[in-house]
């Protein structure tokens, strides 16, 4: 079996960990948002440096190759646990910077423990542990967030943080432990060689991953700002039509109600008051949308002061009151905006679906004529489309976008009358 020579691949980690460091570091440079970059290429770049000094064991004063190797080490594995911090937007901690290093050069201080190789092994080996535990736990804590190179990563450091804190038991049981490193049995080490080798494709690994994690954020941003309405933060008709129909086409069972808002004489208000009221009101109806829909409804933002939301669930009663809801939250919190009298309302169409195969589009048809008829009896209410016998899959004997002539327009009934006289038309 031929040698395995330990400096040699301390060499090659050195040289890796630099191209690592510098490879991160121009990320960071692109995209200097992403400040967590900053911190994983400094700690790479801060982690070459412990190794050069490292592999110089032997050849320098162990003042610079043990005592301040150690200190750059340390601080490294903090750096790194900072990037993850910082990552999941947490504020700098100096004691986790410090704690290491402060740690190794108190034990410095201490004779006994400095002099002893499986001392120093014991403090290394839990500090790295440690803070790679911490990488992981940090990582662990940011879980909601749905981003697939985490859990690699999550795994990844605290296996090798468990790795580490496992060479302490191996410091006090090898007697290799003792040896100084630059010595020929130590080099002559497969416990050496093995621990050289899994930390160089760990610092590979947790570096990809840590890059491919910024990239999926980025990315999810990117998809979620091509599916959100930029003013009121929920999603916009693309994205609601496309989530509305997966909900529609997964339901197992019960009721699915389509509910479609229409804001009473918008146009008004922004002609009179200006967009910049506009939006104001525009963003108070969604805060009222958002609060009184049972919280696994899909709601967004059609176009203009339009708006819709699909809710699932048996109990049709609960929609309907939720409607209502709305309504009068919206007429309460739009009736005086920023000391201005505008008395904004809101129409409400609402169809139902049960059991029954239907297209999202044909659901949205039948909530539309609910709604047409809203305004025709006043504003300011909600109704609903009755006619249960109209089709609700698309006709494929006509063209995709041209419904039958005969199509019977569903009627409705009124449901609750606004509690306040409605305004003229």
């Amino acid at each position: 079996m031929p040698l395995l020579y330990v400096p040699t691949i301390y060499v090659l980690m050195l040289s890796v960990m630099v191209l690592l460091g510098a490879l991160t570091l121009f990320a960071w440079l692109q995209n200097r948002a992403v400040r967590a970059l900053a911190w994983w290429s400094g700690a790479v770049l801060v982690m070459a440096a412990a190794l050069g000094l490292l592999c110089l064991r032997g050849t320098i004063p162990d003042v610079y190759s043990v005592d301040l190797a150690y200190v750059v080490l340390f601080t490294a594995c903090a750096l790194m646990l900072e990037g993850a911090r910082c990552f999941e937007g947490r504020q700098v901690s100096p004691a986790v910077l410090l704690a290491g290093a402060l740690v190794w050069m108190a034990a410095c201080q201490i004779p006994a423990l400095y002099d002893s190789a499986t001392a120093r092994m014991i403090i290394v080996s839990a500090a790295v542990g440690f803070y790679s535990l911490g990488c992981a736990y940090v990582l662990w804590s940011g879980r909601a967030e749905p981003l697939l190179s985490r859990w690699p990563l999550i795994v990844l450091t605290a296996l090798g943080g468990g790795l580490f804190l496992v060479r302490i038991p191996l410091a006090v049981v090898f007697p290799l432990a003792e040896a100084p490193v630059a010595s020929f049995d130590a080099l002559r080490s497969f416990w050496f060689a093995i621990v050289s080798t899994f930390t160089l494709l760990y610092f590979i690994a947790i570096n990809y991953l840590f890059l491919a994690l910024t990239k999926e954020r980025s990315e999810l941003a990117h998809k979620r700002a091509s599916m959100t309405d930029a003013l009121t933060g929920l999603a916009n008709r693309r994205a609601f039509m496309e989530f509305a129909g997966q909900r529609l086409n997964a339901r197992a069972s019960g009721t699915v109600a389509f509910l479609l808002f229409d804001l009473d004489r918008f146009k008004a208000i922004n002609d009179g008051h200006g967009h910049s009221m506009g939006d104001r009101v525009l963003r108070l109806f969604a805060r009222a949308l958002s609060a009184n829909l049972p919280r696994d409804s899909i709601a967004g933002r059609l176009g203009g002061e339009e708006f819709a939301a699909i809710v699932s669930g048996p109990d049709t009663e609960a929609t309907l009151a939720a409607a209502e809801c709305v309504r009068e939250s919206f007429a309460a919190v739009a009736d005086v905006v920023d000391g201005v009298a505008l008395a904004a309302t809101v129409s409400i169409g609402l169809a139902y679906v049960d059991d029954r195969p239907a297209d999202i589009e044909v659901l949205c048809e039948r909530a539309d004529k609910a709604l047409y008829q809203a305004k025709a009896l006043g504003r300011n209410r909600v109704e609903i489309a009755l006619d249960e016998h109209v089709s609700l899959v698309p006709d494929t004997s006509v063209e995709p976008d041209v419904m039958p002539a005969d199509f019977p327009g569903p009627p409705s009934r009124q449901v609750r009358p606004a509690t306040k006289p409605a305004a003229a038309a």
